[in-house]
């Protein structure tokens, strides 16, 4: 998926030098913020709650568990950080939200950070 490796792409060019063990504290407090935590695990649900076998393959798991793990080790090798996990967990609901051509406004604000080569976290 081409979008996908655009999105790598941005991940890997984000400015990781910035990213002091303040920094990382700050973003990941953010992440678990109720505005920003709240609105994740809401198109969490609805993304699941589309899948079928129909609509969501073994193919699309695999190739979601791809992207996860490649989103996962472009962050860890940067900030060697919990953040790598969110950023994998992000990296699955935007493929998932393709595949299944779920639209939210919230996701694509989500969707809108990672394109500005930012981490998202707190009010979006």
């Amino acid at each position: 998926m081409d979008l996908m490796k655009e999105f790598l792409e941005c991940l890997s060019n984000i400015d990781y030098d910035i990213f002091d063990e303040d920094y990382l504290n700050e973003l990941l407090d953010r992440r678990d913020s109720a505005s920003f935590d709240d609105e994740w695990c809401r198109v969490g649900e609805e993304i699941e709650a589309l899948k079928n076998h129909q609509n969501y393959t073994d193919e699309n798991e695999k190739e979601q568990n791809k992207i996860r793990e490649k989103a996962f080790m472009i962050v860890e090798e940067n900030t060697e950080s919990e953040l790598s996990d969110y950023v994998s967990d992000d990296f699955g609901l935007i493929y998932d939200s393709l595949v299944l051509s779920y639209k939210d406004e919230w996701l694509n604000k989500l969707i809108a950070a990672y394109k500005n080569q930012k981490i998202p976290a707190g009010e979006l």
